[in-house]
């Protein structure tokens, strides 16, 4: 999955998504007196408001939050921007979500996320050095 740690960029994107396709919906209907004539354009908002409706748009909302490492645990000896983390995102009044990520860093704001569910029996071996190196992104004491 492709992700980013830049939090506006992605509240942008996910609030886009959410509110657009109302807006375009109406302009597409007014425009055009002809029902029938454009059905292509006025597909588009449709599909994507049935869409959303079926994601459920509170847990598009919820997700909005960025994971940001606490923890870096180990890193690939042989590719740097291959590492696995602890990670936090903040969920409100609810606490933080935990996972241990191995994630591979594309710059250093986006990244894919190889697997969620870190388990050190697969780490072990010449590719992989433990380092356990304190990030602490979100701030916490």
């Amino acid at each position: 999955m492709f992700q980013t740690k830049i939090g506006f960029l992605k509240a942008t994107i996910y609030y886009g998504i959410l509110i657009l396709p109302i807006p375009l919906f109406i302009m597409e209907f007014k425009a055009n007196r002809n029902l029938f004539e454009p059905i292509v354009k006025k597909a588009i908002p449709i599909l994507t408001i049935i869409g959303l409706t079926y994601l459920n748009p509170l847990k598009i909302i919820f997700n909005i939050s960025t994971w940001k490492t606490q923890t870096v645990e180990m890193i690939n000896e042989n590719r740097e921007n291959h590492k696995v983390e602890f990670q936090m995102k903040d969920i409100g009044a609810l606490g933080y979500a935990k996972r241990n990520a191995e994630v591979y860093y594309l710059t250093k704001y986006f990244y894919l996320v190889l697997s969620e569910n870190y388990d050190g029996r697969n780490f072990i071996g010449a590719d992989w050095k433990r380092i356990d190196e304190n990030i602490n992104e979100i701030g916490l004491k």
